[in-house]
């Protein structure tokens, strides 16, 4: 396969970032607070290694973000109309969300606050 071929078949994930800022007001929130936190990580001089974590779990809150996203645009395709199961369904997509949210929340006050309140 060329290069050119290999290069279109990332427009289509391009296009879906681009979709999900422009349409998901929590997806824009999440990526400019990812933007601050890897700013903040700069400025604060973490180690290579707490960098590496930070851009890991800022890239798995997006991810996360972004498949309950496709998870509700599908259900919300099918069945338009109130459904329990539909419900259900982008409810544990929610809650996927949530449990992402708590872990880098936890992950990033275990790298910061050393850096924000240095021990005597």
């Amino acid at each position: 396969m060329s290069f050119r071929k290999k290069a279109q078949n990332i427009r289509p994930s391009l296009r879906a970032i681009l979709i999900l800022w422009q349409e998901e007001f929590s997806f824009k929130v999440l990526a400019l607070c990812g933007m601050v936190t890897l700013l903040l990580s700069y400025l604060l001089h973490i180690s290579r290694f707490e960098f590496i974590i930070v851009i890991l779990t800022v890239g798995v809150v997006l991810a996360v973000e972004a498949l309950n996203t496709a998870i509700e645009e599908l259900c919300d395709h099918v069945t338009p109309e109130e459904h329990f199961r539909i419900g259900k369904i982008k409810d544990i997509g929610s809650g996927a969300s949530l449990l992402v949210l708590t872990a880098a929340l936890i992950i990033g006050l275990i790298i910061f606050i050393p850096h924000l309140l240095p021990l005597p």
